[in-house]
C-alpha cells in the first residue's frame, strides 16, 4: 500500500519524536506505512504528494500571529515550505488531516483568518459536533460531544471560502473544518492520548503555553483520559478510509 506521510512542524526533536509515536498509536500503522518529514532542521523536502495515501500535517508552538519582524528564520521558512505542500495537496487531490498550527497554516493560505481571540489554555474541552457534520465520513458514528485535549495560542477566525464547519467548542467556535472533499483540519489534538499530553506538557513547561505554569494541575487532566480518546478515532477513520492498497 502507499504509505501515509506525517509533516512534523515543531523544532523541538523530543517533541518529534513524541508526536511521531502518538501518530502511530491513534492510527494503526506501523513505521513502515507511516513516514515522518521533520522540518526542525533544514526544512521540508521536496514531496510527492502523489507518492502517499494521505498527509498528517502536525502542530507546533509557532504562531501565525507573530509579527513577520519577530518570527525566527526557520518559523518563515515553515510557513512558506507549508504553503507550497498545501497547494500541491489540494492540486493533487491527496487526502490531508492537519491539526493546530498546521490547521492555522492551512487556513491562511486558504483565505481564512487566524487571530488570538479564541486561544485556549492547555485543557480537557467538551467538542460539539454541527449538523453538518452528521453526513461526514470522518465522523461517522461519533457521538455529538466528546473530550479532547486543545492548548493554542491562536485560532481560525474567520474560516476560509467554502470551509465547512464540522465542530466546535464554547470556548472556541472552529475546532474541527473541512477545507475540501478530502482535506480536514482540527484545532484540537486528535492524536493524544493522556500519557502523551502529560509528555508533551512535560516538554512545554517553560515554552509559555497558557495552563502550563500550574503542571501537576495538568498532569491530573491528562489522567482524566482513558488513555485513548474519541478524537482518536478520527485519525484512525481518515487511515481507514484513504488506504490504497
Amino acid at each position: 500500500m502507499k504509505p501515509f506521510l506525517l509533516v512534523s512542524t515543531r523544532p523541538e526533536e523530543e517533541a518529534i519524536d513524541a508526536e511521531y509515536h502518538s501518530y502511530l498509536l491513534v492510527s494503526g500503522l506501523t513505521p513502515s506505512t507511516l513516514e515522518q518529514v521533520r522540518m526542525d532542521m533544514l526544512g521540508l523536502p521536496e514531496v510527492d504528494v502523489n507518492a502517499y495515501s494521505g498527509i498528517f500535517v502536525a502542530g507546533s508552538p509557532y504562531g501565525t500571529t507573530t509579527p513577520t519582524e519577530k518570527k525566527s528564520s526557520s518559523q518563515r521558512r515553515t510557513e512558506e515550505d507549508l504553503a507550497h505542500l498545501f497547494h500541491q495537496i489540494l492540486e493533487a487531490k491527496t487526502p490531508c488531516l492537519t491539526t493546530g498550527y498546521g490547521t492555522e497554516v492551512a487556513a491562511t493560505v486558504l483565505g481564512g483568518t487566524v487571530t488570538t481571540r479564541w486561544a485556549e489554555p492547555a485543557s480537557m474541552v467538551t467538542i460539539t459536533l454541527t449538523e453538518e457534520a452528521e453526513d461526514d465520513p470522518l465522523l461517522e458514528d461519533f457521538p455529538r460531544t466528546f473530550t479532547t485535549y486543545v492548548g493554542h495560542h491562536e485560532a481560525v477566525e474567520e474560516v476560509p471560502p467554502g470551509t465547512t464547519v464540522l465542530a466546535k467548542s464554547v470556548t472556541c467556535p472552529t475546532q474541527m473544518m473541512r477545507f475540501g472533499p478530502a482535506f480536514w483540519a482540527t484545532q484540537f489534538n486528535p492524536e493524544l492520548d493522556s500519557d502523551a499530553i502529560n509528555q508533551r506538557l512535560a516538554i512545554y513547561a517553560d515554552a509559555g503555553y497558557s495552563g502550563t505554569d500550574d503542571l501537576e494541575t495538568l498532569v491530573q487532566i491528562g489522567h482524566m483520559g482513558e488513555g485513548t480518546h474519541q478524537a482518536g478515532q478520527i485519525v484512525k477513520k481518515f487511515v481507514e478510509r484513504f488506504r490504497q492498497q
